[in-house]
């Protein structure tokens, strides 16, 4: 980083795309529909990035389901109160947004308890809603009105329309009714083929219908003899099915994709896609792939003919508390949250990867600066693993375990590989208190799953260790407790083997991070006393001390040669600081809580934070944009005041008037009526005359902020009473905020009359005071 580093802008946030429920895919496949609480999320599947949104991410509502129609230009969302909105989508031309979802209905549904699955009819007029209250209710959605209540046995769990005139429904005792409706709507038949909830309905070609439930069976039956024809094992609690190309495509409780011959039950493929349960899946004829959803709300695209998992998103990390750049060009990024799965995101398209092997949350991450392939992982396992990725086919991405260390009692906090190849090593800290040594040098072969075995262990601190950093040159490295010091440690790297390097007091609460400047003799320590401390190596001593933040300091890192440090902390914020000058350049909002990690690129060019809110944000330098946008602005400025002075000069009134006005300057516009006011009042008249919309909004703005100043009062009355009787009140209308503007001027007009009225009566006893002076004077 050449320059000062003063602002920084929001580069990428990786936010919550799924966080559960209903999930839809657009006919064209380029955009997801996902439930995130009180709003869905429609996003563009090819980087992950949100589209717009439908619904109010601020409304304390949930949503139970929602459904996309045929065509996908209009949506329906249920919410947990009952209530149905019924929103026309946006237009997308080229990934841009053209318009904003508008909600064209509400209703509510009158069921007893809240809907849970919704279908439309093949021409989209009929809108089905099912509820845990055993009923299902038929919409039309054309004359708006509900046409038919259906009742059932249990809970409703499945819905399928046959045509027009006939509907059926699954239950979550296994039970499936077809109904007629048609005047009188009338229960037709009820099957009691299974004994556990129906998941799906497939028509698989008319009359003959497909029940799909979670008893481990499939049954099929003809809707017009009502006669079930036969019943097949799946061997599998069944979650959903759709039926393609002749085949029954499963998922369920196994994480498994799986292709079914309808005859005869066969088993013809499959595919296990993930380690639990998978929820959902649609089928794309477009992009002839599947999306899964699993039951922890990670996304699988899946090709049809291979089953190859082409491309798959995290859809909610929870809590996040490492991230690390990663790769030979840096372009990936590997998240460590609340879950025993890491995340691999390719910077590029934001497609997420995940790697399984830790068995419990992953709390640290560390890569290897001598193999941009290599990096460790940490977790609450007490153990920490040493992978190997493969990178070079983006499609299938090969993570693998190379190394498993034991030995600690607690969670593993941190660790961290040495910065050279010469001696190889990696340390790791605890909360059982101690630091550990464990040497690399039999890590040659990257397909082995090596044990690792620690060459030195020593307790550390009296409390949990928090942090840890090594130095460029591999000599030292530094630890942080919550006993609220941080400890240097001599790395003796022939014998591999720790000492006692000395230790840094100050704090008055535990230490949060502690790291070595890239370029200077110095360790800064960050604390929950909202303190960070710069020490020196040399003397050990505190050289400098910045306050600022009003929250514990989780994170804390030198950059631009040791000149500036960037700090975060509990309540989400990051603070840049200029150590010269021992002050605070700039505050930023990053968060919504406590932020866990700040990491910074090898060129300094941006920096990735995340967060208990579950979002990861890259931050890009815009310094220099802004000063470039500062100085564009000065400019512009100067020439702007150049103009209205030129035409003030000329005594070019009306044409400065409506100059000053596109420049929303109240001062320069004063100055102009005034000058006008000093001419004639005919030509502040027609300069108004010639106003229109949008400038005459902002002059009748202006005058209400000149009404509220007695020596101004004049001039914003004497322009509230041109612009009254330059323009009809039909005119004045139709203008926005009109009457808002116009209440305003009232109070302060009712004391300004006031005003006047006593000083004209005070000139009144004046005159009859003098009056009477002269008359006694004769």
């Amino acid at each position: 980083m050449k320059n000062q580093l003063n602002s920084i802008g929001l580069f990428h946030s990786v936010e919550a795309i799924y966080t559960g429920g209903a999930i839809q895919w657009s006919l064209d496949g380029k955009t997801l529909f996902s439930a995130c609480g009180s709003y869905i999320r429609a996003s563009n599947i090819d980087d992950g990035r949100e589209s717009y949104k439908v619904g109010n991410e601020e409304n304390q509502l949930r949503i139970s389901t929602f459904l996309l129609n045929e065509d996908c230009n209009s949506i329906v969302v249920a919410y947990t109160n009952g209530l149905l909105q019924s929103y026309r989508l946006p237009l997308l031309e080229n990934g841009s947004k053209v318009v904003d979802p508008e909600i064209v209905r509400q209703w509510k549904s009158t069921h007893a308890a809240p809907v849970l699955i919704m279908k439309f009819s093949r021409s989209d007029t009929l809108l089905a809603t099912g509820s845990a209250d055993f009923l299902v209710k038929i919409w039309n959605l054309e004359e708006r009105s509900c046409v038919g209540s259906l009742k059932g046995t249990s809970g409703v769990s499945a819905v399928e329309f046959l045509h027009k005139s006939r509907v059926i429904v699954g239950y979550t005792d296994g039970s499936s009714s077809l109904f007629c409706l048609e005047s009188p709507k009338k229960l037709i038949f009820r099957w009691t083929n299974h004994t556990s909830q129906i998941v799906s309905i497939v028509i698989r070609q008319l009359p003959e219908v497909v029940f799909v439930s979670r008893d481990q069976t499939l049954s099929v039956v003809n809707v017009d003899s009502y006669e079930k024809i036969k019943v097949l094992p799946l061997y599998e609690p069944i979650e959903a099915a759709v039926f393609v190309s002749g085949s029954l495509f499963t998922v369920g409780e196994e994480g498994v994709l799986k292709c079914w011959n309808m005859e005869n039950a066969k088993l013809l493929k499959s595919a296990s896609i993930y380690r639990s349960r998978i929820n959902s899946i649609i089928y794309n004829q477009v992009c002839n792939k599947f999306l899964l959803a699993t039951s922890d709300f990670n996304v699988f695209w899946v090709d049809k003919e291979t089953f190859k998992i082409v491309r798959q998103f995290a859809g909610f990390n929870d809590e996040i508390f490492d991230v690390c750049f990663f790769g030979p060009k840096l372009d990936y990024l590997i998240a460590a949250t609340n879950s025993s799965e890491l995340r691999l995101y390719n910077t590029n398209t934001w497609s997420c990867h995940l790697i399984t092997g830790h068995t419990d949350s992953v709390l640290s991450l560390s890569t290897a600066p001598w193999d941009p392939k290599l990096f460790a992982s940490s977790s609450k396992d007490n153990t920490f693993i040493l992978w190997h990725v493969d990178l070079d086919d983006d499609e299938e991405i090969k993570a693998k375990k190379i190394g498993l260390a034991t030995g600690h009692t607690n969670n593993v906090t941190r660790v961290r590989y040495s910065n050279s190849s010469k001696h190889r090593f990696i340390v790791s800290v605890s909360n059982d208190s101690t630091i550990k040594l464990w040497p690399l040098k039999n890590l040659k072969q990257k397909t082995e799953d090596l044990k690792l075995q620690s060459s030195a262990t020593l307790v550390a601190h009296a409390k949990d260790i928090t942090c840890l950093d090594i130095s460029l040159n591999d000599r030292l490295c530094v630890t942080g407790s919550m006993d609220k010091t941080a400890k240097l440690w001599h790395i003796e790297t022939d014998k591999m083997h720790f000492t006692i390097g000395g230790m840094l007091n100050g704090h008055r609460r535990g230490v949060w991070d502690a790291r070595f400047s890239p370029s200077t003799q110095a360790v800064i320590t960050c604390s929950g006393d909202c303190m960070i401390r710069i020490f020196s190596l040399p003397s050990r001593d505190c050289i400098a001390t910045l306050a600022g933040h009003a929250s514990a300091v989780l994170n804390g890192v030198i950059i631009n040669n040791g000149k500036q440090i960037i700090s975060a902390d509990s309540g989400g914020l990051l603070k840049i600081w200029d150590i010269a000058a021992n002050e605070c350049i700039t505050t930023v909002e990053a968060h919504d809580e406590k932020i866990w990690t700040l990491q910074v690129a090898n060129d300094e060019s941006r920096l990735v934070t995340a967060s208990s809110d579950g979002r990861i944000r890259i931050w890009e330098d815009i310094s220099e944009k802004k000063r470039e946008e500062e100085e564009h602005s000065r400019a512009e400025k100067a020439h702007n005041e150049q103009i209205l002075a030129n035409l003030m000069q000329q005594n070019h009134y009306d044409e400065a008037l409506a100059f000053s006005l596109t420049l929303a300057r109240p001062y320069s516009c004063l100055k102009i009526v005034q000058g006008m006011m000093e001419l004639k009042l005919d030509e502040l008249h027609n300069a108004i005359k010639k106003l229109r919309g949008e400038e005459l909004v902002i002059l009748l703005d202006f005058a209400a902020q000149w009404n509220t100043n007695s020596r101004t009062a004049d001039v914003a009355q004497l322009v509230l009473y041109c612009i009254l009787h330059s323009f009809s009140p039909e005119e004045l209308l139709k203008m926005p905020n009109f009457a808002s503007v116009i209440e305003a001027f009232i109070p302060y007009t009712v004391r300004h009359f006031d005003r006047l009225t006593r000083a004209r009566q005070n000139a009144a006893f004046l005159n009859y005071t003098l009056a009477q002076m002269t008359l006694s004077n004769l």
